[in-house]
């Protein structure tokens, strides 16, 4: 079958640098890593594994940034990665073939695939964090051939030369890691159960007290759906967002944002203080800053600009949920101390507790979808077949350019 990969080749990855420098039609060359390869077809791996028919996958913004490159080598992720692999976790499909001891799914049955290649995946006994539910930090990333792991490194599916990803027409997945999907959501809307089970755990991090204001940078995909997540599960918050493109703002509006800026840095800090009705102050070379300002902040960007003027717009003792994934660099964090904030990285998803209920995020976000009580219309800008794959990593990056949100990958 053909399938999108990622090989990690050294003369590959420096001609599509070079060549990318030049045109980002440099990164998707035949000659660079990524590659629409023909591979073995997917099988069942075990008793409790399943293929799946793959119809639709998102493409992630981690994509993104493995395609064009927009890492730093000494990423300590780099040991739970292994290549060549098929990319592509935000996976939803119909069961073609199932294992002799699968219970949960039958064949048929429309499902959206839980990524995560945690212990019960790998077939060994649970790691304390698994044990917790928290599946998204589990031990055995990095494969443990010594417990008796026959999986290579890999954090989810998209990440391991073993277990193909979801850029490919069948996908191998462990039953547990199967979600049927409720019968009033179809599989266009389904395929965003990654991503706004990403949103959910991020809000649940340092959810908002009633009557506060939070800022949620960022109006990609995953800014998006957190505005969205705030706006119907926290309804006494007022949502401000802030993002430079002008569809992305309107959409975050639409989904529930009051307010969204279009500014950055000393402008932005300057329209959350008119916002909020907080003195500025203004030192003589540096950005300025608020002793008052939102109470929270869910930066979805993760940049070193975006943290710099997040620590200077939250008050005193607020918090910063981490949600994006930039490459590191240094920025002033002197208010980080000074007002004594909270910075909370937010990884993945797991089991959450939702209105006292602890649930796996999936099946929190169908039973909100199937009720109504999520409605993220809009948030897919664009479809493509896999064999378009050069375009939609282009329209997926261009955010500039393209009226991009969300870009997915359909199999026919």
């Amino acid at each position: 079958m053909k399938a999108l990969t990622f090989d990690f080749h050294f003369p590959r990855l420096a001609f599509a640098r070079t060549l990318g420098s030049i045109t980002a039609n440099g990164y998707l060359s035949p000659l660079g890593p990524l590659r629409l390869s023909e591979v073995p077809d997917a099988r069942i791996l075990g008793d409790r594994w399943v293929v799946v028919e793959t119809k639709s996958c998102g493409i992630c913004g981690s994509d993104v940034k493995e395609v064009f490159m927009d890492g730093a080598l000494d990423n300590p992720l780099t040991a739970v990665i292994s290549f060549p692999h098929v990319m592509g976790h935000e996976h939803v499909g119909v069961v073609a073939e199932v294992g002799r001891a699968v219970t949960k799914v039958k064949v048929g049955d429309r499902v959206a695939c839980s990524p995560w290649f945690s212990c019960a995946v790998r077939g060994l006994p649970e790691c304390d964090a698994c044990q917790r539910g928290h599946m998204s930090l589990c031990e055995s990333f990095s494969g443990s051939e010594a417990k008796g792991d026959r999986f290579a490194p890999g954090m989810h599916a998209g990440t391991c030369r073993d277990i193909s990803g979801g850029f490919a027409p069948w996908v191998p997945v462990h039953e547990s890691a199967c979600f049927p999907l409720p019968e009033p959501v179809p599989l266009t809307t389904a395929v965003l159960a990654d991503p706004l089970a990403v949103a959910l755990h991020a809000v649940l991090k340092s959810p908002p007290e009633p009557g506060e204001t939070v800022l949620v940078y960022g109006c990609g995909g995953l800014g998006v759906l957190v505005v969205h997540m705030l706006a119907r599960l926290f309804p006494r918050t007022r949502i401000v967002a802030a993002d430079p493109r002008p569809h992305a703002r309107a959409l975050a509006e639409e989904l529930g944002a009051s307010a969204t800026f279009a500014g950055r840095g000393a402008e932005l800090i300057e329209a959350i203080a008119k916002a909020t009705d907080a003195p500025v102050r203004r030192p003589k070379f540096a950005l300025p800053w608020l002793h008052k300002g939102v109470d929270r902040v869910y930066d979805t960007v993760g940049s070193a600009q975006t943290l710099e003027t997040a620590v200077r717009a939250i008050k005193p003792m607020g918090a910063l949920v981490l949600v994006g994934v930039a490459t590191p660099a240094r920025f002033e964090w002197t208010p980080l101390y000074f007002k004594e904030l909270q910075i909370l990285g937010s990884s993945g998803y797991g089991m959450e507790t939702l209105f006292g209920r602890r649930a796996h995020a999936f099946e929190h976000v169908f039973e909100l979808l199937a009720r109504g009580d999520l409605d993220p219309a809009g948030v897919v800008t664009h479809r493509f077949p896999l064999e378009g794959y050069k375009e939609a990593f282009l329209t997926a990056r261009s955010k500039g350019t393209a009226p991009s949100i969300k870009v997915v990958f359909d199999f026919v």
